[in-house]
């Protein structure tokens, strides 16, 4: 039976998907949970708007993230931590440089910045943050003495 996905479905396809499924499954749990509809003319159509729908706004999402990365490449950020003979009282991690981030009204995800092990003496380092899309852009930290 051709069926089409109202919402994904694990193991089986995403939203909009035209699929081929035996007749006990639609009828006793895809159709039963609003998780499908039989693929009509009428059902084809809203298959197309919904994939339209999809493409514009992975569009948009990509656009976003190019801006992010634009925004972000070349970028260099301070942090003023306390220290003593060059080494620091702690370490820097990736949610410091995030917050840093966040005071330039510049938001991304903690688990975006890829920060081998975490910084713990002075100095500038070079940082890698991968954005959504696969987009991967490297920014400057400084390490500074607040002293």
């Amino acid at each position: 039976m051709k069926i089409i996905l109202l919402q994904d479905v694990k193991n089986l396809g995403k939203r909009g998907d035209v699929k081929e499924v035996s007749e006990g499954y639609a009828r006793n749990f895809l159709f039963v949970k609003k998780l499908a509809e039989i693929a009509n003319d009428s059902g084809l159509k809203k298959v197309v708007a919904i994939k339209e729908k999809q493409k514009e706004k992975e569009q948009m999402d990509l656009e976003k993230t190019q801006e992010l990365a634009d925004r972000l490449n070349g970028k260099s950020v301070t942090l003023l931590v306390k220290e003593k003979e060059g080494k620091l009282f702690g370490a820097v991690h990736a949610k410091d440089i995030v917050k840093e981030l966040k005071k330039e009204s510049i938001i991304i995800a903690e688990k975006s910045v890829m920060l081998e092990n975490a910084i713990k003496e002075l100095g500038e380092y070079e940082v890698k943050i991968e954005l959504d899309h696969g987009i991967e852009v490297i920014i400057a930290v400084l390490v500074e003495s607040a002293s």
